[in-house]
Parts: C-alpha cells; structure tokens; sequence
C-alpha cells in the first residue's frame, strides 16, 4: 500500500484564518482534520495576532504526529496598506507557529482563482460552490465551521492536484 501524503493548507486573515490536514492516499483525498479561529476587532492587532499565533501552534501539535509532507497558503494581495498589514501580521503569526516545529511553506502562496478553479471549476467560485466542491472532492458529509475551512481544503486539494496526486 502506497505512504498517504499529507498537506497542510491556510487560508489566513487576522479576522477569522482557517486551517485543514488534509491526506491524499490511493488518489483519494480525505480530511483528517480541520480548524479556524475568529478574533474581534475590540482587540489589538499584537493580541489577535497572538490568537492566531496559539491557534496555530494547538493544530500543529495536534497533527504533527501524522507528519506534512507539503505545507501551502493562500496569497493575499490587498490595494492599501490598512488591508494589508492585518493579514501580514496574521502571516507572520503562522509563520512563527510553523518556525516553532522547524516547518516551512513548500510552495509560493496560491491565489484564490488558481485553487478555485481548480477545485471548484471555476475561478470566481462562490464559497458555498468550493466548500461543495471539497464535499465531493473529499466525500465529507460534515459541515464547515467557515468559510476559511473549506477554502483551506482547496487549497490542499490543488496542491494534490498540482502534484499529480489525484
């Protein structure tokens, strides 16, 4: 029996990111975990990013065990600087958390339309139309908690794809 591949996907934002393990084994993609985890503009910005920053470490500890075989994120490419600096803040988070196990991304970030596209087939996919894609890519009956869980998904899923996996 071929070794499962396993991939580690974010959708980050400092508002609400999301998180999905998802591993590809036979051509059949499966999710074995996923998370997200929303902050509250009441805080500071050092405060959700170190929401953020803990939450990510929790899901890595959880799943290290299984092992990652690729690592990715979804690019963000705001107009302003007040739309960037939260999600970059929120990048550097996760990028401390993935430091902390000696991790690394295995890929440039990934823009919504390429993984959309991809999964969903189409580049401009709503969020219901790729959280249902994922369902039939995956064969998960459960629900999403977010938005930000399913588009992680898609991003593992493209990445499988990409990599001739499924």
């Amino acid at each position: 029996m071929p070794k499962p591949v396993r991939i580690l996907a974010f959708d980050i934002s400092l508002g609400q990111p999301g998180v999905a393990l998802l591993e590809v084994r036979n051509g059949q993609a499966t999710i074995i975990d996923k998370s997200n985890i929303k902050t509250t503009t009441k805080d500071s910005i050092a405060v959700r990013t170190s929401i953020v920053y803990a939450w990510a470490v929790y899901f890595i500890e959880r799943n290290r065990s299984k092992g990652f075989d690729f690592v990715v994120r979804e690019l963000f490419q705001g107009r302003t600087w007040k739309q960037n600096a939260p999600v970059f803040a929120a990048w550097s988070a996760v990028d401390q958390a993935l430091n902390v196990f000696n991790l690394a991304y295995t890929d440039e970030p990934i823009t919504p339309g390429t993984h959309f596209k991809i999964v969903a087939g189409n580049g401009k996919a709503t969020k219901q139309e790729v959280a249902d894609s994922v369902r039939k890519w995956t064969s998960f009956k459960g629900e999403f908690a977010s938005d930000d869980e399913s588009d992680a998904c898609s991003l593992a899923l493209y990445k499988a794809v990409k990599e001739g996996l499924i």
